[in-house]
């Protein structure tokens, strides 16, 4: 359940900071479908160096959490992405 409550918790937090930006000034968006899949792209990547970084024996040896666990954390960052891109779909 915690996958589901972190991957949300992601999506808001990247959609507030978008947000966020845009109305300070800091970022005049030409797509908001184009900068909602950039913060996909972007999450996409922490997924792949997570899962990469995770899958040495000597880190999961290291870490006194099971690799289930960073497993899932991959999961969620890849969720966040797939969630971003259909969110992106709105804004056309």
């Amino acid at each position: 359940m915690y996958v589901v409550r972190w991957s949300i918790f992601f999506v808001f937090a990247t959609l507030s900071l978008l947000w966020l930006t845009a109305s300070l000034g800091w970022y005049e968006p030409y797509s908001w479908q184009y900068g909602i899949r950039m913060a996909g792209g972007v999450y996409f990547l922490i997924a792949l160096v997570l899962s990469g970084i995770m899958s040495i024996p000597t880190v999961r040896r290291k870490t006194s959490r099971t690799p289930v666990q960073h497993v899932d954390w991959s999961f969620i960052f890849i969720v966040v992405t797939i969630a971003l891109f259909g969110v992106s779909l709105w804004f056309e």
